[in-house]
């Protein structure tokens, strides 16, 4: 409407001023015509666009929507990943509690066999010396408390002890052997060897070597390869 109505305001002056003549006037109104179908299309044109291109108000409210509905599905999403990894949390810490418990009834039932161990290891040696003990109350049994003033009854009694006190030596000799324990008895003459021998005295004797034992005071005993007690020995020098 503006563009119309600057052209009919130049066609007044024109023609108040005599410069505008009839054909001129004639092609002015064609021109105003043209002007006002233009402004009259361009209108329309203009109302059209407005009606199919969403106004500018309604685009920020759109958006929002747009955001929110998207911050629903993120919330969603953050809530399900939550539940999940804290019912994992669960599994975790019952699967540790587990373990701990069994942990800690492992340990009580090792505890429990190496005190039985200490207590009852040494039951099967104890069993076998058992033997050893009948035999010696046997020769207990079979001794005379009196001895007898007959030299024949005394000399029998007498070989009888001593046959019950080899019999003794020689089983518990077994049993020890059965066991791993091993008697370390050197001979007179050996070298002596500090790993197994223990020297309580030293002595010159001519006739001996030195550094050789000349006499055993005691015998020594080892535990498989252990020496639990060495041997007591006298060695020349």
């Amino acid at each position: 409407m503006s563009l119309l109505s600057n052209c009919l305001f130049v066609r007044q002056v024109l023609y108040r001023t005599g410069a505008f003549s009839p054909s001129t006037f004639v092609n002015a109104s064609r021109l105003s015509t043209v002007f006002r179908y233009a402004s009259t299309n361009s209108s329309a044109q203009e109302q059209k666009q407005n009606e199919t291109t969403p106004s500018s108000a309604d685009q920020p409210i759109e958006n929002q929507t747009q955001t929110e509905q998207k911050s629903n599905v993120d919330l969603k999403q953050l809530q399900e990943q939550n539940a999940k990894l804290t019912e994992d949390a669960n599994e975790f810490k019952d699967r540790y509690r587990r373990a701990l418990a069994e942990t800690e009834n492992t340990r009580v039932r090792f505890n429990k066999l190496v005190n039985d161990a200490k207590v009852f290891g040494i039951q099967g040696f104890c069993k076998d010396l058992l033997e050893v003990a009948d035999i010696l109350n046997l020769a207990l049994a079979n001794t005379p408390q009196q001895p007898s003033t007959d030299i024949t009854a005394l000399t029998k009694d007498f070989n009888n002890l001593r046959q019950g006190l080899v019999m003794t030596e020689e089983r518990m000799q077994k049993i020890f052997a059965k066991n791993g324990l091993v008697q370390i008895k050197p001979n007179e003459g050996d070298k002596f060897d500090p790993n197994f021998h223990d020297a309580l005295f030293q002595a010159k004797i001519p006739e001996k070597t030195s550094g050789t034992i000349m006499q055993v005071m005691k015998t020594g005993y080892r535990l498989q390869d252990r020496v639990i007690r060495a041997a007591q020995v006298g060695v020349a020098q």
